[in-house]
């Protein structure tokens, strides 16, 4: 019985003393995502996050266990492909044979090398009350007690990575700062030569600066409400599907920071790398993919061209212009310019610099969310203040003093800059004119004569440019009011510039108001316009004759003297385009309200080609000819250079003269001069792709591919990716079906060859049934955006003579 006793006895210890081996073991192996109580992590040892993200151990970035560092990289994918995301030791490597990271029974975590401390979190907690974890989103916290205190945690200290949930930015109740500082090299990720990091003017910029501090090589621009405003590039991205962008600006924190818009996150990171080049990276169909990249050109290189100035990136070198108001320094570009004249506190004119990245805004000073009225007037009152400008987000109005620093122009994005100029550049000297005055009295004859010279010569101008189009030429017109200038000009206050709702190649839009207080649009021909007095008579004779609820109304006309005006109804939201290619206004239209006016677009297409008294091409259908009401009805105009056709005989006519905007005019058109109803097909084609994707056919880019946008969806159509074209400003939310059934009506209208395009009469059935039967898309009109460098950054329409 004694020896039974001693028996169970010796078994009980041994299994007593095999789950203590065990737990040591399990506590120092790292197969799991924590270390607690007093254990440690060994060479081939690591953490692996619960969803198997991330992974924390020892790598060597040259294959020498001689020179190693603990380090978190993505879990199956090895350090040496550079994925690592944080770094403990980067001052020093160690010895991985010799080395161990311990987490103590006081709560701190150290690195040793032969019983050397390294490298420590410098944290204490109560006895074996401490808790390390790596978490799925690659953050290493270090807790204690009930794991809500967090002693140290490796968000805080980043390195050459910023992943989703990390901050970039200041803590001002601490005063820690949370920068990105570079590896060294590809291979040595000790500090390099830069630091990214937000600067805490009284309006915040984030810079990537030397160091010391002494030089700044690149600047974002402040935030405006969804991305930094001299990136426009990170609105335009499929960057992130699953990742949101948020700027938190407050008494407490600033900071900027990606969060995860899924449960499942997806893999991705921005990094900056040893040349101080920004790339943000996602994993996608199993590889490691850049979806943005900064900077990209010269222009993004800070102040490229010195202060006052303005850089414009072109298609070989990026050049330097002048802002209005100064000259250059010296014949040495980037020497910037200076004032052609002091500025004083009289000085009440402004220039405008439409779409630019602001200014280095360590002179700037935020006045807050006010009108663009009130900051002008805020900017006059300071005689220190040399521009403003108002832009979305945290700031609002915002005032700058002293030297304009690293501006920019965009194609696409930016904001509006608004320049105070010296007075003597914008009004005469009044000297100058007194003695002008005497002048004109001693040579009176001479000048009077002169003056009937010139008089004469500008009656004989006027006549060749802008021949007369008496009222009787259009009374074959439905009876249409005919309205006096006197009127026109009461109504929109002289066509005064604050009354400007647009302009084009016909000249300018002006908003009204009739004594009876009716809206109205005052379309008014310049006497340089491209479009003349045929294209008017034109316009008036197939609007007042066409009436659709898709089509914009004509209300009446004014032909006085030189003046040639035209009368339509007042569309409360302007043009879509202003919608479509503005990444704040986009997020507007939903899925229904784009779907609707996909549909009223065709309706009113329809109209013209079918169901008219008259057959109409419209020749040049884009998204700035289809204004919006308040309801955001879409609705067809410009009808300057359309096409009447009688009867059904006609289908197609050609011409020596092709007219329209490039990215929209069919290839048969644009090449040949030939255009028919289907031209208008393949234009309303764009549109819907255009507004399908919230990106511009004659802008649009893709890294890795030379494809325009059609080709672009022409080729995720065909590897079944299409919805990756989708607007970002959808966030996902929208009929999958319907969105693709889209997609494929309008690459159907944008073939190549245009009997294979569909007839409007088909788009509606297409549109509005769902079990309609769609062809196979044969090939798209496809243009490589290199062909394209000639006319991306100009918006107006084209008069090409034929061959």
């Amino acid at each position: 019985m004694a020896r039974m006793q001693l028996f169970l006895l010796q078994f009980l210890a041994i299994v007593l003393l095999a789950e203590t081996f065990f737990l040591l073991g399990r506590s120092s192996s790292g197969d799991t995502d924590t270390m607690m109580g007093t254990s440690s992590l060994l060479d081939g040892q690591t953490l692996i996050s619960a969803g198997s993200f991330f992974q924390l151990g020892f790598f060597n970035p040259v294959n020498d266990s001689a020179t190693a560092y603990i380090g978190i990289w993505y879990y199956n994918h090895p350090p040496s492909e550079n994925r690592v995301v944080w770094v403990a030791n980067r001052n020093k490597s160690v010895n991985a044979s010799m080395a161990s990271l311990n987490l103590t029974s006081d709560g701190n975590l150290i690195l040793f090398e032969e019983g050397t401390k390294v490298w420590s979190t410098g944290t204490s907690a109560e006895l074996n009350s401490a808790r390390l974890q790596l978490l799925d989103s690659g953050n290493l916290q270090l807790t204690a007690g009930n794991s809500r205190n967090i002693l140290w945690q490796s968000f805080d200290h980043a390195c050459d990575t910023l992943l989703p949930g990390m901050k970039i930015g200041f803590d001002l109740r601490t005063n820690t700062l949370w920068p990105l500082v570079p590896w060294m090299s590809s291979t040595d990720p000790s500090p390099g030569q830069y630091v990214a990091k937000i600067l805490m003017y009284n309006v915040p910029d984030f810079f990537t600066l030397s160091v010391n501090g002494s030089r700044k090589y690149f600047r974002t621009g402040p935030w405006n409400g969804q991305w930094f405003s001299g990136l426009p590039t990170m609105g335009n991205n499929v960057l992130v599907r699953n990742v949101s962008f948020r700027y938190v600006y407050n008494q407490n924190e600033t900071y900027y920071i990606n969060e995860y818009k899924t449960a499942s996150p997806p893999l991705n990171r921005l990094v900056v790398d040893a040349n101080a080049t920004y790339k943000s990276w996602s994993f996608v169909e199993g590889e490691w993919r850049v979806f943005l990249s900064f900077p990209s050109d010269d222009c993004d290189h800070y102040n490229h061209c010195g202060g006052n100035s303005v850089c414009t990136e072109g298609y070989y070198t990026a050049s330097c212009r002048c802002l209005e108001g100064f000259k250059n320094k010296s014949v040495v570009v980037g020497d910037g310019c200076a004032r052609k004249e002091p500025l004083d506190c009289s000085s009440n004119q402004f220039s405008k610099e439409p779409n630019v990245k602001v200014p280095d805004t360590e002179n700037a000073t935020s006045r807050g969310n006010i009108s663009l009225r009130a900051c002008k007037k805020l900017c006059l009152d300071d005689c220190s203040c040399v521009a403003f400008a108002v832009i979305n987000g945290p700031y609002g109005c915002i005032t700058w003093r002293g030297e304009l620093l690293d501006i920019r122009s965009f194609t696409d994005g930016g904001d509006d800059l608004y320049i105070r100029l010296a007075e003597s550049s914008t009004t005469k000297n009044w000297k100058k004119l007194v003695w002008e005055i005497v002048i004109s009295a001693l040579l009176g004859i001479f000048l009077l004569s002169s003056v009937g010279v010139l008089v004469r010569r500008r009656r004989r101008n006027r006549a060749l440019q802008f021949p007369n189009v008496e009222k009787d030429s259009i009374s074959t017109l439905d009876v249409l009011p005919s309205y006096d200038l006197r009127t026109i000009k009461a109504a929109t206050n002289d066509f005064s510039e604050g009354n400007k709702l647009g302009e084009g190649g016909f000249g300018v839009v002006y908003k009204g108001q009739l004594d009876d207080g009716q809206m109205i649009a005052v379309k008014k021909l310049s006497r340089y316009s491209s479009q003349g007095p045929n294209e008017f008579q034109n316009e008036l004779t197939v609007i007042a004759k066409l009436q659709h609820r898709n089509l914009v109304r004509l209300l009446g006309y004014c032909i006085e003297g030189d003046e040639r005006l035209m009368i339509l109804e007042y569309m409360e939201n302007k043009s879509l385009d202003a919608f479509i290619y503005d990444k704040a206004k986009s997020s507007l239209l939903n899925w229904q309200r784009r779907f609707h006016i996909i549909i009223g677009i065709a309706r009113g297409l329809l109209y013209l080609h079918q169901d008219s008294r008259l057959r109409v091409i419209h020749r040049d259908l884009k998204l700035s000819n289809i204004l919006l009401d308040k309801d955001m009805n879409p609705k067809i105009s410009d009808f300057g250079i359309a096409r009447i056709f009688k009867g059904d005989n006609a289908l197609e006519d050609a011409t020596t003269r092709p007219v329209g905007t490039l990215g929209y005019m069919a290839p048969e058109y644009l090449l040949d001069g030939i255009f028919s109803f289907k031209s208008d097909v393949f234009s309303f084609g764009v549109i819907v792709l255009e507004i399908i994707s919230g990106k511009k056919i004659r802008v649009f880019n893709q890294t890795d591919t030379n494809l325009n946008l059609l080709g672009y969806v022409n080729k995720l159509w065909k590897e079944e990716r299409s919805l990756e074209i989708v607007d970002q400003a959808l966030n996902q939310s929208y009929p999958r079906e319907e969105v693709l059934h889209c997609i494929h009506m309008g690459l159907l209208c944008v073939q190549d060859n245009s009997n294979d395009r569909p007839t409007m009469t088909e788009v509606m059935a297409m549109l509005i049934s769902e079990d309609q039967l769609f062809t196979p898309v044969m090939q798209p009109a496809i243009t490589s955006t290199s062909n394209e460098g000639d006319f991306t950054r100009n918006e107006m329409s084209f008069t090409l003579v034929g061959r």
